[in-house]
């Protein structure tokens, strides 16, 4: 005998459908997550910054994401491997620090205002609005072939080219856009929370 469906009554309770609605977002949300984190590891890595030589722009204890495929150019934000460069601490791998003339500028500051004169131009003042505290006067730096010169953001504490001198441009490693700065605290969160879940599951 052919089973006949019956109608619903008013009364009856329609079949819930909470529960596959919860499953289909729960999935999703796996889904974007999986998918988020491969394009993280594949074109970003978590950089986690220590010290204030970077202040007011990003501070000690921030987590900022950095670009592995990259052209840096004057006044990105880059990241540099220092592991091998005696001028700074031993165990000290990366440092973040702003670049600011490259391969056959000039560079000085007078007055606390940095001065860059591109190859075969002229010298103009920098505007920048990043910076704290006052920059050390140094005199003309001539950037020599693949090299680069570099500045924390903030003057008074950042131990960068005023004292070590340029490094090669091959030492940058990744830059920090201008995106990931504005979505630092997220990114903290974020990457101390996937940190948390991933030593919980290790």
């Amino acid at each position: 005998m052919k089973n006949i469906r019956r109608p619903r009554m008013l009364n009856q309770p329609q079949e819930s459908r909470g529960a596959f609605v919860v499953l289909a977002v729960l999935v999703l949300f796996v889904l974007a997550v999986l998918v988020v984190n491969v394009l993280r590891v594949t074109y970003t890595f978590a950089v986690y910054v220590s010290g204030s030589s970077m202040e007011d722009t990003i501070h000690g204890g921030d987590i900022v994401y950095a670009l592995r495929s990259f052209n840096a150019g004057r006044g990105d934000i880059i990241i540099i491997d220092v592991s091998e460069n005696e001028d700074f601490a031993s165990g000290t791998n990366n440092i973040i620090k702003r670049l600011i003339a490259t391969e056959g500028d000039c560079v000085k500051c007078v007055e606390g205002v940095v001065y860059v004169k591109p190859a075969g131009g002229e010298y103009a003042a920098l505007d920048e609005p990043y910076t704290k505290g006052r920059t050390p006067d140094f005199a003309e730096v001539v950037v020599g072939e693949g090299e680069i010169f570099f500045l924390g953001d903030h003057r008074n504490v950042s131990h960068d080219s005023t004292e070590v001198g340029t490094v090669s441009y091959s030492d940058i490693i990744g830059v920090v856009p201008d995106w990931a700065v504005s979505i630092k605290g997220f990114t903290t969160g974020w990457e101390t929370f996937r940190a948390a879940v991933q030593q919980l599951f290790s």
